[in-house]
């Protein structure tokens, strides 16, 4: 995620203020899934919002995980998103259900856009993450 924000931000010359406080990176598919999540809603972002700087952060918190993107750009009526042709937030609410998680987009006309998907994370997972730390020494708004 931070190299691909580093990617998208020099190839379209804008700020994206990527930050992390995950403890080890999410398992391979919830990682793919979040990845392209977070491709959309910057894409929709930089091709609507007119803004010039994203936030974009990683957090794990309580066993789930958690993105979030903003901007303080443009903003937009979610209903009349939701409503429209395009497949963007659609593609985005699917990904996060099919992880058995939700997205949250605060949005209003002129007032910036905030993305935030909470994932679980995979039980199995937090074990493997516990047993490897052991052994390591290296360290509101509207639900879709």
């Amino acid at each position: 995620m931070r190299s691909w924000c580093r990617e998208i931000s020099a190839r379209h010359n804008i700020e994206i203020e990527f930050t992390s406080e995950a403890s080890s990176p999410p398992p391979l598919e919830l990682g793919r899934s979040l990845l392209r999540i977070l491709q959309e809603a910057l894409h929709n972002g930089i091709k609507h919002s007119g803004a010039r700087r994203f936030e974009v952060q990683l957090r794990e918190h309580s066993s789930e995980v958690h993105l979030l993107i903003s901007d303080s750009g443009r903003g937009f009526s979610l209903e009349e998103a939701l409503q429209g042709t395009g497949l963007g937030l659609t593609s985005m609410r699917e990904r996060a259900r099919l992880m058995d998680g939700t997205i949250t987009i605060d949005s209003k006309p002129m007032g910036g856009t905030t993305i935030h998907v909470r994932v679980p994370l995979d039980p199995k997972h937090d074990s493997q993450r516990a047993a490897g730390s052991s052994n390591s020494e290296q360290p509101e708004s509207t639900d879709c």
